[in-house]
């Protein structure tokens, strides 16, 4: 309950008042040497309950909850007064206001929601306090006010916390756990059970009768009408993941010349179905509706498709899109997934052609839950857990979640707790069964881990997040932070493989190296909406959806709108509070901020100028003409916009990270730290020897510089290079053998003028490369051997005049692939060559991927070629996440050199997910069609 709260507050004392660099208004008006040992005593008993809550998670105790949400409404309190504060001091600074207005407008302005009476104590009239002197002064007093009173807070939860301790432990020597532990209000689930297609590790345990069942539908009926077929079955139960199973079986594609995934989820929209749909077929999604439903209906004419529509709530959901779906005569089907009985029949789904789930039995009900706690059980363990598992009913959730519950666990006794509090819940339902087991399972996450899990609500059911993104606003919302060696990347990370471990999340992509490291993941319905659930029942969330909306709470944090019509039922007021703005509308959102002082992230918002004095982060896809103001947004750590900008001048942003946008006019300003990490859009004028001295520390990337090896020399910790959209010489690649750390280098539709041969000498050594992807036009011979590119592991080439691959290079221990897109015969010829000397070598793990295949002086159809990996590289609101950006294994780039050509704004983070299948990893994969059957 508290966990967001606590965390909130102890990030924004360290970054408003206890870092080396405060705001130059608070050191102005001395608002700090006199309360510092108030604010780290304040600091210091905060980090300590946190400790002392997360060492005696408890699942239950109504005693432990009541503290918390004590300790939650004294945290909101405390950091609303302090960033209250330096908001009015700005305003009192820039306007001028009288003394008089100025208690006027805060009385208006402070609201404190349901706060207990007694702490609703703060009054205006103390924001000014008589010095010795007689005079006004802001400073001192007030804020020791704030901090005196949340120590007496804290202190006091603190004692009721040990005498709570006190009571639990007496009671624990005289009867079993079930005897106190008092059940929570049952968790009714709005959610549904979508797994998308792409989750690459979803374990499918049993279900092979189901699955036979399904695929015949699909293939051996006689109906040559374009068919319904639909898989129904509670939430949980594992509809998406049999649909998934059916989707990427082999037969299946080479059955169907068309396939297509789209999740239609409880709010369905109409527009991202069907670009989902476009997406999932690797078509071009853009357009108004009616030519979106054009071109889908054009590329599925005459073709014999199948399409998966996940998820679907209403036949609502059907009827906006049936349309697009030709019924050729050919045996095209469209498969649903639902867990409404009457949705299929009224979608016209025959009884021949629909299919109930049914839940695992016991055996696979073990089987499953041995999977995912990769763990072997004696006897004894085993006979704590089995009647747990039994107790869930065969439902697939439950027991994936438990498992990562269990996992965690490695003593006896911690596993008898967890299943004696597990097996005390006397329900009556699955469903019941499994909002009781999610509850369990979160109550015991660690409490800055619990922060970051209920931050998942903001998302969008069946929305796919990306990680670049999520670990960014993690730290702006101040739920992570550096951490003695480890960087906030690197801790967001770990924070998602626990997620990962404790079976919270649905990995939909991992990076092809580094280790198959998450870049994306979903979060199944069940979850989201237990997410959501806390989340407003914390005071932390307020959803606008598309369909309207229930009334907002008194106060809140977040605010997700995933609506395209807001101004028609939402009045700007609610937003007064908020911490936190998204937008998930396809067609963006526009605001009126002005009141909106408490601000801290804007996500895909465009807006009227505010006064965002704590902004941190900035996702946008609005003007920003006069936003950056130097000495309001202090602690700014993002900004990110795909808008032209102004002159901006000269500022400075001491914490800012990251830094984006789509151009900048006149001189590009030096406000730079050694805190940047990335930064991008830069135009050939910009790129200065001054600029690359101010960021020796970036590692991630720079975007659109006209030559990447002028300056680039002073980035020794450069670790990734992405070329992007640049004429050059092969000599200007060589140059970058000079950086010491590049293990990753990207040349991204590049065109070598003049120069159709890759030469490199002795002293051009890639030493630390282990990434290369080349797409060039005109390469046609390339030298080079094992000694240039030793550590070499991943190759792709997009090379439609390469001749062939240095045979060398099947002396390179390390290599583990080759990937090949819309190359020439003789250049897949030399790789194949290498795959067999590499596996003469005993390197049988090596693999060779061919797309697209060209005969000499052919092209391809479309000419173009598309290369699935890369399609989060074309979103240009942040970096690429194949490596994390911590000085162990981090890989900076230098992205995207400047085009000559006219340029287009990037586009929107908020694109469609990504198609549901992943490339071929199969050694020598090819792509094929079936013979179709004209009979």
């Amino acid at each position: 309950m508290a966990c967001v709260a606590v965390i909130s507050l102890m990030r924004t004392i360290e970054l408003e008042i206890l870092r080396p660099q405060p705001r130059p208004i608070l050191q102005q008006k001395e608002l700090i040497p006199c309360n510092k040992v108030l604010i780290q005593s304040l600091h210091e008993k905060l980090g300590f309950l946190i400790e002392l809550l997360d060492e005696n998670r408890m699942d239950g105790i109504q005693a432990i909850k009541d503290l918390e949400t004590k300790l939650r409404d004294v945290a909101f309190r405390v950091e609303y007064e302090i960033e209250f504060q330096i908001a009015k001091l700005y305003e009192d600074e820039e306007e001028e206001i009288g003394i008089a207005d100025l208690f006027v407008e805060a009385e208006e302005t402070l609201d404190l929601g349901d706060i207990e009476a007694e702490d609703k104590e703060f009054r205006v009239a103390d924001l000014y306090v008589e010095n010795t002197q007689g005079e006004k002064s802001w400073p001192s007093c007030k804020l020791g006010r704030i901090l005196e009173k949340a120590i007496e807070d804290i202190d006091a939860i603190k004692e009721e916390l040990a005498k709570v301790k006190h009571v639990i432990a007496l009671q624990r020597r005289e009867t079993t756990l079930d005897a106190f532990t008092e059940r929570d209000e049952e968790v009714i689930m709005l959610g549904n059970s979508s797994e998308h297609a792409s989750h690459s590790e979803e374990i499918m345990v049993g279900k092979n009768n189901e699955f036979q069942i399904v695929k015949k539908m699909l293939t051996e009926h006689s109906s040559r009408q374009r068919e319904i077929v639909s898989i129904i079955g509670m939430g949980g139960i594992g509809k998406t993941t049999l649909a998934k199973r059916v989707y990427e079986d082999q037969s299946i594609v080479s059955y169907f010349d068309k396939r297509a995934w789209v999740v239609a989820s409880q709010h369905h929209n109409k527009r991202q179905m069907l670009t989902g749909f476009l997406k999932s077929m690797g078509y071009e999604n853009s357009g108004t509706e009616e030519e979106l439903a054009e071109k889908l209906y054009r590329y599925l004419l005459h073709q014999r498709y199948f399409v998966v529509i996940d998820d679907i709530w209403s036949d609502e959901a059907w009827n906006v899109v049936k349309a697009c779906f030709p019924d050729n005569s050919n045996h095209s089907r469209v498969l649903l997934t639902t867990r409404f009985a009457k949705v299929p029949t009224r979608i016209g789904s025959s009884n021949d052609f629909s299919h109930q789930m049914q839940l695992l039995d016991e055996s696979e009900s073990w089987n499953l839950f041995h999977e995912k706690t990769c763990k072997s059980y004696d006897v004894e363990f085993e006979a704590i857990v089995r009647p747990v598992v039994k107790k869930l009913k065969g439902l697939a959730l439950a027991i994936v979640v438990v498992a990562g519950l269990f996992s965690k666990l490695n003593t006896l006794d911690a596993w008898k707790n967890i299943a004696e509090t597990l097996n005390s819940f006397a329900t009556t339902s699955i469903d019941e069964e499994c909002s009781r087991i999610l509850s369990s399972s979160y109550n015991h996450l660690p409490y800055k881990l619990k922060a970051c899990f209920l931050y998942l609500s903001i998302f969008p059911e069946d929305k796919e997040i990306h990680v670049r993104i999520l670990k960014k606003l993690w730290a702006a919302e101040g739920l992570i932070k550096e951490f003695e060696s480890m960087s906030i990347d690197a801790i967001a990370e770990k924070h998602i493989q626990e997620l990962k471990v404790r079976n919270l999340i649905l990995v939909s992509q991992a990076s092809s190296s580094c280790g198959g490291k998450i870049k994306a993941f979903r979060i199944h319905d069940l979850l989201h909406s237990f997410c959501v659930r806390e989340a407003k029942k914390d005071n932390l969330l307020h959803v606008v959806y598309e369909n309207g909306c229930s009334s907002p709470p008194k106060d809140f944090r977040w605010v997700s709108i995933q609506s395209n019509n807001l101004s028609r039922h939402t009045s700007y007021s609610i937003f007064r509070n908020c911490r936190s703005i998204f937008s998930f509308s396809p067609i963006g959102t526009y605001l009126n901020l002005k009141f909106c002082s408490l601000l801290r992230v804007l996500y895909n918002i465009e807006y009227k100028i505010a006064n965002l004095v704590h902004l941190r982060c900035l996702f946008s896809n609005g003007s920003h003409k006069n936003m950056l103001k130097p000495f309001r947004a202090w602690n700014l750590q993002i900004f990110s916009s795909d808008r032209r900008l102004g002159e901006i001048g000269i500022l400075e942003f001491p914490q800012l990270q990251h830094f984006n946008c789509y151009y900048i006019a006149g001189d590009f300003p030096i406000f730079f730290h050694q805190n940047l990490k990335s930064i991008s859009w830069i135009g050939p004028d910009q790129c200065t020897r001054e600029l690359f001295a101010n960021i020796p520390n970036v590692k991630k990337r720079i975007k659109y510089v006209m030559n990447p090896n002028n300056h680039i020399g002073r980035l020794e910790n450069l670790k990734k290079l992405v070329v992007c959209d640049f004429p050059f010489g092969w000599k200007a690649v060589n140059s970058l053998s000079k950086l010491p750390k590049l293990e990753v280098l990207k040349l991204l539709r590049c065109i070598c003028i003049d120069e159709e041969e890759w030469k490199l000498s002795k002293n051009e050594k890639f030493e630390q490369l282990v990434y290369l992807k080349i797409d060039a036009i005109y390469l046609k011979c390339w030298e080079a051997s094992a000694y240039h590119f030793p550590n070499l592991e991943c190759l792709i080439l997009s090379c439609e005049k390469l001749e062939k691959i240095p045979a060398n290079f099947a002396e390179i221990s390390n290599l583990k692939s080759i990937k090949l897109i819309g190359c020439l015969t003789s250049a897949v010829a030399s790789a194949k060559q290498i795959l067999e000397e590499q596996h003469d070598e005993g390197n049988d793990d090596m693999i060779v991927i061919e797309k697209y295949t060209i005969e000499p002086y052919s092209s391809d159809e479309d000419g173009e070629i598309e290369d699935e990996e890369d399609e989060d590289e074309e979103i240009e609101y942040e970096e690429d996440e194949d490596e994390s950006d911590d000085d162990e294994s981090a890989s900076a780039r230098l992205v995207r050199s400047w085009s000559p050509l006219p340029l287009q704004p990037p586009p929107s983070l908020l694109s469609p997910p990504p198609p549901p299948h992943s490339p071929a990893t199969t050694p020598l994969h090819h792509h094929h069609h079936r013979q179709d059957e004209k009979n």
